[in-house]
């Protein structure tokens, strides 16, 4: 019975990990937008793909600081890019997000950036 309850919890704890969305930080009523960018890829037979979505963009500047990272997997079936964010993000004023995508899938992602105003 206690190896069926550990089976049923190792399970569910799969299964979210299955979940290509991902979260860092907290979101404040007053924050604003930063960045809001739709990463598409599409798929590379027996390969990953890998994309690295930074912020600022090269060229430019940002003083605010960063409050909340949102990453939304686009794919319904779980079968999206898996996000890790590499440097930077909340109480700093840059970010490095990276998106891998599963073994000969494609990338259908969101990056959201918010700051404080």
């Amino acid at each position: 019975m206690a190896f069926l309850k550990f089976t049923l919890v190792f399970v569910a704890l799969f299964a979210t990990t299955l979940a290509m969305s991902a979260t860092w930080g907290k979101r404040n009523t007053t924050d604003v937008l930063l960045l809001n960018e739709n990463v598409f890829r599409t798929p590379v037979a027996n390969s990953f793909i890998s994309v690295d979505v930074s912020f600022p963009k090269s060229g430019q500047t940002n003083t605010r600081q960063i409050t909340a990272v949102f990453v939304y997997d686009r794919f319904t079936n779980s079968s999206g890019a898996t996000p890790t964010l590499w440097s930077g993000g909340p109480g700093y004023t840059m970010a490095l997000v990276n998106l891998k995508s599963q073994m000969s899938r494609g990338i259908n992602s969101t990056v959201e950036i918010w700051g404080k105003k």
